[in-house]
């Protein structure tokens, strides 16, 4: 058996950066919500949300939707509500963004009985360029 390494540069926005595009998630994103930042401001995560959009066909919330829901259950802090489901969106879509993707304005369900519906993403034209 071969055993091969994947590595897989993903730029990853800063709190700082998050923050100050989000400013209604400015102080969740310090405090009570930090754990769902650090869970999905990762490579990780930015694999699960690509292979959902790209691979799936899915929204990118749909790649992250368990260990998201599962993380909040984990803890005694923050309840699991229609602001938690929106600041997971705010971050994957600051992941995403930052990795080159866009979204196209067409949102479609999340096969997860935590959420409802979530956006679509596209490869951006500058970073599709790239890769071909």
């Amino acid at each position: 058996m071969e055993v091969r390494s994947l590595n897989l540069p993903v730029g990853l926005p800063s709190m700082e950066a998050f923050a100050a595009r989000y400013r209604p998630y400015s102080r969740f994103v310090q405090n009570e919500g930090r754990f769902l930042f650090d869970l999905l401001i990762s490579p990780d995560s930015f694999n699960r949300a690509q292979v959902a959009t790209v691979d799936l066909d899915l929204p990118a919330v749909a790649g992250v939707a368990k260990i998201s829901y599962e993380a909040v259950q984990a803890q005694a802090v923050v309840e699991w509500s229609d602001y938690v489901k929106q600041y997971i969106g705010a971050l994957i879509c600051t992941l995403l963004e930052a990795n080159g993707f866009q979204k196209t304005g067409v949102k479609r369900a999340i096969p997860h009985h935590g959420f409802t519906k979530g956006e679509m993403y596209r490869l951006g034209d500058d970073a599709a360029a790239v890769g071909s």
